[in-house]
């Protein structure tokens, strides 16, 4: 193998892993109507998962006597990635969807599913509420290390360059 072929394989294997963005659930485990109008006001994407594994996309959201009513859809495309993150830890999310992600409110329910496509649930009924965000500490740390990582690579590649070159007229 050429030491280009070398240079190319290294630099497939290393970019890859380089500037990754994270971010965290900010798990709750009760649902509070003031925190979930202020969503609601935010223009996030509320994600509903019932008690079946069953998720639905939730349109035309209201949230009023400790009540979370609206419209089950099948969830869009694009808010089908980041479905199963991982509750204390930052959770990594390609840089195309962290638009997308970061407006998203997933709301864990133990009960059923009915036959309706328009729900009605006591705020009582969700266990879990998480509410993605940017994890920036981890996100930051990512860039540094990549940049680290990229420069020493290219110092490696420029060495060993070198020294073959070296050899060469010897």
């Amino acid at each position: 193998m050429n030491r280009s072929t070398i240079a190319l394989l290294v630099i497939m294997v290393v970019f890859p892993g380089c500037f990754q963005h994270f971010f965290r659930t900010n798990t709750q485990t009760a649902a509070d109507e003031t925190a979930l109008k202020l969503l609601q006001n935010s223009n996030k994407y509320f994600v509903i998962h019932f008690d079946s594994s069953r998720i639905y996309g939730l349109n035309n959201v209201s949230v009023s006597n400790d009540k979370l009513e609206g419209n089950l859809v099948v969830l869009p495309g694009e808010h089908n990635k980041y479905l199963e993150p991982v509750i204390d830890e930052a959770n990594r999310v390609a840089k195309r969807d962290k638009a997308t992600a970061l407006l998203e409110v997933h709301l864990y329910t133990n009960n059923s599913l009915g036959n309706t496509s328009d729900i009605e649930l006591p705020l009582s009924s969700f266990n879990r509420i998480d509410v993605y965000t940017f994890d920036e500490k981890r996100t930051r740390g990512s860039s540094i290390f990549s940049a680290i990582g990229i420069a020493a690579t290219v110092a490696i590649l420029a060495v060993g360059y070198a020294g073959a070159g070296m050899a060469a007229t010897w």
